[in-house]
């Protein structure tokens, strides 16, 4: 079952402002992302949510004018362009994930229900 803008708006309601249909658009999305409830043990809608909440917030810096909100910018000098990042190059490996407390807590679900078994 896919979470609803209600439902988004009730766990989440620091965006009660966001314009219904955006919401909805980017429960949309992340529904393509996530697409198998059967993989997210009991957590789909949650993880739903919580990605969601992860790629509002990040349109929301973007919007604001904030072009780093992947890679914070650390320096960046008007005269002969210097920028510089906070975080140094992005890696392969980089999980964007790691750029909002929400998207950590899709990291989180992410390794309870995608973690292998392991031996002691």
């Amino acid at each position: 079952m896919a979470a609803s803008v209600a439902d988004f708006q009730l766990r989440f309601p620091e965006f009660c402002e966001v314009d219904d249909e955006v919401v909805q658009l980017y429960l949309d999305d992340v529904a393509l992302i996530i697409s198998s409830e059967a993989k997210w043990r009991g957590y789909y809608d949650t993880v739903h949510q919580y990605y969601t909440a992860h790629f509002i917030t990040i349109a929301e810096h973007t919007e604001t004018g904030d072009s780093a909100a992947y890679a914070p910018i650390k320096k960046q000098e008007v005269d002969d362009v210097v920028i510089e990042s906070a975080i140094g190059d992005i890696e392969p490996t980089f999980d964007e994930l790691n750029s909002t407390a929400y998207g950590k807590r899709v990291i989180f679900y992410r390794k309870i229900c995608f973690s292998g078994m392991y031996g002691v």
